[in-house]
């Protein structure tokens, strides 16, 4: 029952928690297309000129692997009714991973860069009054220990299930239970986008244990040294250096 309601909580914070307005219109916008961003890779830097302006280095552990578009469709009740299957939000995934001799993945760095379609309102409505201040930019932070694949193999159109299908197309092997540390910011002053920093770290590869064990089988002060450890791993994977 644990698990479910996390892939629930999981689905809704991905989806950022958003305020319904008005209907999406049939067509399908891309934002990468309507709304062309210049955005590279550079020496393990990720340089976006808009939305938001920034510049993050990644620690050079990681390779860079490539970035892939994605589509955000209504599919929960936090949408009306009359916009459910309909794309509403789109954007970038720029992946990074660290992989052993045998392109086994030991940890992810994932930035992805996002923004609701000009066919709606919608806007990324989430509290930041406790938000940390990172560079110049506000950013909400949360940790998750999970199952990826099964999440994948639940909801194969989201972000993470096309990450997974992404790197298992590049010949690298991945785990199915990960932890995440995730950091989540404002991408403009309208709300309309977002910025979402991603670490990831195999759970099993890490610390030795299967997710059930880690839930069930170890105590809570070995649990949160576990979790203290990896948050500080997590922001020490990063530098933004403008922005």
């Amino acid at each position: 029952m644990y698990t479910s309601y996390l892939y629930a909580t999981i689905l809704c914070l991905l989806l950022s928690c958003q305020t319904k307005k008005k209907e999406v219109k049939n067509e399908s916008q891309k934002f990468s297309s309507e709304n062309p961003v210049k955005r590279s890779v550079i020496d393990n830097v990720l340089i976006s000129e808009e939305l938001p302006k920034i510049e993050i280095k990644v620690n050079e552990e990681f390779n860079y692997i490539g970035k892939f578009d994605f589509e955000i469709t209504a599919n929960s009740e936090e949408y009306s009714e009359e916009m459910r299957g309909k794309p509403v939000a789109a954007g970038d995934r720029f992946v990074f991973a660290s992989s052993d001799e045998n392109n086994s993945i030991e940890k992810l760095f994932i930035v992805q860069l996002e923004g609701f379609l000009p066919s709606n309102d919608l806007v990324y409505n989430y509290n930041m009054s406790q938000a940390e201040l990172i560079g110049k930019n506000k950013y909400r932070h949360n940790t998750w220990f999970y199952d990826s694949a099964k999440a994948a193999q639940e909801n194969p159109k989201n972000e993470g299930a096309k990450t997974r299908a992404f790197l298992t197309e590049k010949g690298f092997k991945l785990q199915d239970h990960y932890m995440m540390s995730r950091f989540v910011g404002l991408a403009s002053e309208d709300r309309k986008y977002e910025i979402i920093i991603y670490y990831h770290e195999m759970l099993n590869k890490a610390t030795g244990y299967t997710l059930d064990e880690y839930e069930n089988s170890i105590s809570k002060d070995e649990t949160k040294s576990i979790r203290d450890s990896f948050i500080e791993r997590s922001r020490e994977s990063f530098t933004i250096i403008k922005g």
